[in-house]
């Protein structure tokens, strides 16, 4: 199975999220903003990063392009996904992401939808 870097802002997506990952037999490691995230992906070896767009201070769109900049990183299958905001639709934020994310995913989506965007990301790696 792969080794997934999870990062969401919202503490329950991020969990539940976690939570069907792992059932399904993935190895997750989970960060609570985007600096932490790429704290994480510098320091270890993954097979697909899912990455929230809407997050507060560095948005998941900065962390995809460092990723995208970081030569060990830059073939690591991205994933983004989002809810939207207050201001901001779904669509509208993962917009720019689909330019250099592998796939994009509004939220909510399935356990069945995300399970599935995993399988096709790491398969293709």
């Amino acid at each position: 199975m792969a080794a997934i870097l999870l990062i969401d802002d919202m503490k329950g997506v991020r969990e539940s999220l976690a939570m069907i990952l792992e059932k399904a037999g993935h190895e997750v490691t989970q960060a609570a903003e985007g600096a932490q995230g790429l704290s994480a992906a510098a320091g270890g070896k993954f097979d697909l990063v899912i990455t929230d767009i809407l997050m507060p201070q560095v948005d998941g769109t900065e962390v995809i392009m460092q990723l995208r900049d970081s030569a060990r990183l830059s073939r690591t299958p991205i994933l983004a996904i989002s809810g939207g905001g207050a201001d901001v639709p779904a669509e509208e934020a993962l917009k720019i992401a689909q330019n250099f994310a592998d796939e994009v995913m509004p939220k909510p989506f399935s356990r069945d939808d995300i399970l599935a965007a995993v399988t096709r990301l790491t398969a293709a790696a």
